[in-house]
């Protein structure tokens, strides 16, 4: 009787860790979505809309600035930025915008943040005290630095083998670099080519590298660019625009989603198709910055997380 009884508490307990790490409620949308962030109503908020533009919710309504949200590789949660604490720092939140709770317990500056394919895991740009590229897991643990990388860099984007995260670092020029975690070294991408590359993205294979490059020859407009991990196979997506930032891919590979300067100081979110290279604008309201791209069909992990590495969370949030 007494064993029964120890099991079930133990049972007891575990599933209210389990449910407390993993949210029972979180579902992944059934369709593609793309999350955004915007000020059209006078505040940074996410939204989220179909990949044609249409129906544009606003998830967060909060009046605070949020920002920066990427879909986790289930679809289930959303990383984000707020500065709803003070500080411009992480949250995550349910697909459906309820259940926003801060990531790490300890206040610190961290942006720009990225998921690793296991779920798991992400990478962030923070001041801890200097600018770095740093990783961590979804349940706020950790915090371990990866490389330097000033304020005006970042853009860290974590490979879909797990392996190394691209980022840009150069305190003069923006270059990208991309960190071999197991090895703990880092390589210049492309570093026989002219600098100011900003936002790497990986592409669903991990075969591909898109970013913007800043050209100055061409009157200092921006250009999409696509090469091969390696560096090699470099080719030029697009003509040259007034701005082009915080690019991503669709998850099947045949578009990428990113934030366009369309005119002077007016920023809109813009898909362009990587085969035939024709754009279509989805935003026209406010200021528009910041895409993530998601589709139920791609979805990579399973919904229940592994076993052990709940059993390292639990370890860890005990010793904490």
């Amino acid at each position: 009787m007494k064993i029964t009884r120890l099991f079930v508490l133990c049972s007891l307990s575990f599933a209210l860790v389990f449910a407390s790490v993993y949210p029972l409620c979180a579902r992944a949308p059934k369709t593609e979505k793309i999350t955004f962030s915007s000020n059209r109503d006078g505040n940074w908020e996410i939204y989220v809309m179909n990949p044609d533009g249409s129906d544009q919710v606003n998830l967060t309504r909060h009046k605070a600035a949020d920002y920066s949200a990427v879909w986790s590789p289930t679809g289930e949660h959303i990383l984000f930025v707020s500065n709803r604490d003070g500080l411009r720092d992480l949250f995550l939140m349910d697909a459906d915008g309820r259940n926003v709770r801060r990531v790490f317990k300890k206040k610190a500056q961290r942006v720009e943040p990225t998921w690793a394919p296991d779920g798991q895991r992400i990478a962030y740009h923070a001041e801890m005290p200097q600018w770095s590229i740093q990783t961590g897991t979804i349940h706020g643990i950790g915090g371990a630095q990866v490389a330097l990388a000033e304020a005006q860099g970042g853009n860290p984007s974590w490979s879909p083998d797990g392996e190394e995260i691209a980022f840009v670092a150069g305190a003069h020029s923006r270059r990208i670099y991309i960190a071999e975690l197991r090895s703990r070294t880092k390589r210049a991408f492309l570093p026989n080519e002219a600098s100011w590359m900003y936002g790497p993205a990986w592409s669903p294979d991990g075969t591909k590298l898109a970013f913007s490059w800043l050209k100055w020859g061409l009157g200092g407009r921006d250009t999409i660019h696509v090469a091969n991990r390696d560096g090699s196979g470099l080719k030029q997506i697009g003509k040259p625009a007034l701005g082009i930032f915080q690019l991503a891919w669709s998850p099947d590979g045949e578009k990428l989603v990113y934030t366009a300067e369309v005119v002077d100081r007016d920023r809109q979110i813009v898909t362009i198709d990587l085969q035939t290279r024709r754009k279509k604008q989805l935003t026209r309201r406010g200021l528009n910055l910041t895409p993530s791209w998601f589709n139920p069909a791609f979805a990579t992990l399973p919904v229940e997380p592994q076993p052990q590495l709940l059993t390292t969370v639990w370890g860890k949030m005990k010793a904490d």
